[in-house]
């Protein structure tokens, strides 16, 4: 289990721990980077040694919020806790940023499954902690397809907004819709057509 480091892990009540004759919970500040760069489209960036070097694959773990930048930060965006220098890759809202990142092999190969945490969310505001925009949608959204699963959010998002009479996304400024450009002839992340996205509430 891996955070972008102790103080995130800390905050979410674990314990880092190193040892490997139990289930190892630490950070990249303890594991590392990468010395070399790798690069994909806009993102060049070193990799945490943890993704590289000790994983086989990955069970992404993100937390379902509204982005001011990206429009919703989920199972894309959450990749940006394995690279060295995210605040780097926020220009033009997230966008390419985001899809490029998840073209690199390392994270396409390895991300395997997603269990995303809906929760509890914020559906405005996002992602810092906004209490009075707190939502429970009390769901986890789970699957295989990256693409999808920021596809799903988003109309998640969308229809909190809209029972809250608030504006769309796109209207309350320029928000990227990173999960179109995921789904692109050039990332071919996933698919971001809710026609092909099929759903099964449980």
């Amino acid at each position: 289990m891996w955070e972008r480091d102790a103080r995130s892990l800390n905050a979410c009540g674990m314990t880092v721990n190193t040892d490997p004759s139990h289930v190892r919970c630490y950070g990249n500040d303890v594991g590392g980077y990468e010395d070399e760069q790798v690069s994909w489209g806009s993102a060049r960036i070193r990799l945490a040694k943890i993704l590289t070097r000790e994983c086989a694959m990955v069970i992404n773990l993100p937390i379902l919020k509204d982005h001011e930048m990206a429009g919703v930060t989920f199972s894309m965006k959450n990749m940006y806790g394995v690279v060295d220098r995210p605040y780097e890759l926020h220009g033009n809202n997230c966008n390419p940023a985001v899809a490029d990142v998840n073209c690199i092999p390392a994270v396409r190969e390895k991300v395997w499954f997603t269990i995303g945490d809906a929760i509890t969310s914020v559906y405005d505001g996002g992602p810092g902690f906004r209490p009075e925009r707190l939502w429970y949608p009390n769901a986890l959204v789970v699957g295989e397809d990256r693409v999808a699963l920021d596809q799903t959010a988003w109309q998640m998002i969308e229809r909190k907004r809209a029972e809250a009479g608030m504006p769309t996304l796109e209207a309350v400024g320029p928000r990227a819709k990173v999960h179109r450009t995921a789904a692109d002839a050039t990332h071919r992340l996933g698919t971001n057509d809710p026609q092909r996205i099929r759903l099964v509430e449980v």
